[in-house]
Parts: C-alpha cells; structure tokens; sequence
C-alpha cells in the first residue's frame, strides 16, 4: 500500500488517475492494446475503457485500428503524449533508479528475491484456498 500510495500521488501531480498513468506507462513499453493493458493492470474493461477516453481527450493518445484486424486497435501516444510520457513517466523511472541506487548491491538483490519469493508463496497459498474451496463446493453438492 506504501507504494501504492506513492505512485498515486504521482499520477496526481501530473493530472492523471492510476489507470491512466499506468496506461501511459505501459504504452510507452509497446503494451498497445486494451485487452492487454486490463490483463497487466488487473483493471475491467469499463475502467479502462473510461481511463482511454480522458487520455484521448487530453490529447495524450490516439486509437488505429490494426492492419491485419480492423476490429481490434491499438493505442498509440501522440506527439503532446509522447511528450508528456518523456516529462512525467520518464522523470519517475528516473526516481524509482536514483532510489534503487541508495541500496547496496546486497540489499537489491535481497529485495528482488524476497519480493518473489514472497510473490511465489502468495499465489501458492490462494492456489490452494481456490483448490480447498472448490473441494468444500464439490463435497457440499454431493
């Protein structure tokens, strides 16, 4: 939540809600399609439906169709877009590697592995409560 809350407050400062930084962010790494900027944000598609709207009328982005499939489209960053990626989202990256740097070599690969360990260990434990639950449903119907 700390990080959340950071993050947040930076989307805000430069006008924008979470979904639509985010969206921004992912953008600017070739994550172009709704579809798959959902999936990576873990957001519906009428959030981020509502998130595209505003990003297209503040000029940050723009909706082509794809060449091989008219029906699906991709977003792409106009010029003011891709200024204000370079501006904000830059700066952030620019941030987030200044504070990397306080920690020691010891103490970034520590945080990495004990973030994925502790990743790896949450999607177990939910894994096995999916798995107990669908148990309960099974023997409950029976």
């Amino acid at each position: 939540m700390e990080f959340d809350a950071v993050y947040g407050l930076l989307a805000k400062s430069c006008g924008l809600s979470d979904p639509e930084y985010w969206s921004l962010v992912l953008i600017k790494e070739g994550i172009v399609t709704q579809k798959e900027i959902s999936d990576q944000l873990c957001l519906n598609r009428q959030t981020l439906n509502s998130a595209f709207k505003l990003l297209i009328k503040k000029g940050l982005i723009r909706l082509e169709p794809f060449q091989d499939n008219q029906r699906s489209k991709r977003a792409i960053l106009t010029e003011t877009g891709q200024h204000f990626v370079d501006e904000t989202v830059s700066k952030m990256e620019r941030l987030e590697a200044r504070a990397w740097e306080t920690l020691t070599p010891e103490e970034q690969e520590s945080i990495t592995e004990l973030t994925l360990r502790f990743s790896a260990a949450l999607k177990q434990a939910l894994d096995e409560e999916k798995t107990n639950t669908h148990s309960s449903e099974d023997l409950s119907s029976q």
